[in-house]
């Protein structure tokens, strides 16, 4: 158990927006990332639906603006470019080559699936990127003319925080603000807020130091684990679950931290044990449903450690049609579980570059 403070660091306000559309709503259950606004001023919070779903911050790159997923479950930066059509990019911004003094063009095109098989594609860069105040010369970062996001998310792009060499960084963002020794701690601090519970609430990112005031009691640490297999991710044990205090029998899972997922995916037995603890829940086509009433709190254990998730996170939006609701938490027939922001907004999370740990407190708001 330890408590890491800096009150040198660099605090991100974060903003977030929803999903509108039925369609989009479902692919909630599969789609992978969270998306993230944040400036070096507080800004209020923006959240279409009032649902806690996606957060995005803001970058700059090559003096140009952008909004991008700061992901810790992807290694690689990119946005779209100025020859991305709008059938693939949309309204999004566009990273204009011309515009930039200090842009330099690289060999070779890229090419990046995510989560359910979208793809990423165009073209390779370097230039200089600003990310919360902190400049970062000759950062490569992609050009996307391929978008398969962009009529799902609002953000330009995504930003990997994962410790690996991707595809486009060599080394990442925070590798290279590591190496250049920026900051005295490479860490990052999460606070997602809860729109549902708490209306004024605000999330932020902290970047080289923790804020204190944003959680209660110690940040317990976990080492990060099969780092053979799954190099520079930020994977974890997951000891158990647990459904009002009763443990669902053991889990002893791998779990992948990833703040660019929305919801939590684990094996699908052991989501079936969750939900046969949970009075009135039914299962169609796989896709789980819990009452919109229901009180019961899940828990993940994390070094013998039980976090709850509220209820109010286990619903994504009341449904004005019946008393179901689907749930935040699904099954798939994976080795190990994906835990994003359903989880994440109830504790403050940290990772830890310097000593490749993952800490969790309790959210203080």
């Amino acid at each position: 158990v330890a408590s890491i403070s800096d009150s040198n660091y660099i605090r991100i306000e974060l903003f977030k927006k929803e999903l509108t559309s039925p369609e989009k709503k479902r692919a909630l259950i599969t789609m992978k990332y969270s998306k993230l606004f944040g400036r070096d001023t507080i800004i209020p919070l923006i959240n279409e639906l009032n649902i806690d779903f996606s957060y995005y911050s803001s970058i700059i790159i090559g003096g140009q603006n952008f909004t991008v997923c700061p992901d810790t479950g992807s290694s690689d930066l990119w946005v779209p470019g100025i020859q991305c059509n709008s059938s693939q990019c949309g309204t999004h911004n566009r990273f204009d080559p011309s515009k930039s003094s200090t842009f330099v063009p690289l060999p070779n095109n890229f090419s990046i699936s995510y989560g359910t098989g979208t793809t990423i594609s165009g073209s390779k860069g370097q230039d200089t990127v600003i990310f919360g105040g902190i400049s970062i010369t000759n950062l490569t970062f992609g050009m996307a003319t391929v978008d398969g996001f962009n009529t799902i998310y609002e953000e330009d792009g995504i930003l990997g925080l994962t410790r690996q060499t991707g595809q486009l960084s060599n080394p990442g963002i925070i590798q290279r603000i590591k190496d250049l020794k920026m900051l005295n701690q490479t860490i990052l601090g999460f606070h997602l807020a809860r729109y549902k519970l708490n209306n004024t609430d605000q999330s932020f990112l902290n970047i080289g130091g923790l804020d204190v005031n944003a959680y209660i009691g110690n940040i317990v640490y976990n080492n990060l684990v099969n780092q053979t297999q799954f190099p520079g991710t930020w994977m974890i044990s997951l000891s158990d679950a647990q459904v009002d205090g009763v443990s669902i029998g053991g889990i002893n899972s791998l779990a992948l931290i990833d703040t660019g997922t929305p919801n939590i995916i684990g094996h699908i037995n052991q989501i079936s044990k969750i939900y046969s603890m949970i009075p009135g829940s039914s299962s169609n086509n796989g896709i789980w449903s819990i009452p919109c009433n229901t009180t019961s709190v899940v828990s993940l254990v994390f070094n013998n450690i039980s976090y709850k998730i509220s209820p109010t996170e286990l619903i994504r939006t009341p449904n004005p049609s019946g008393s179901m609701c689907v749930s935040e938490i699904q099954g798939g027939q994976y080795n190990m579980w994906v835990v994003g922001v359903t989880f994440l907004s109830n504790v403050y999370s940290v990772f830890d570059y310097d000593n490749l740990k993952i800490g969790f407190a309790e959210s203080k708001f």
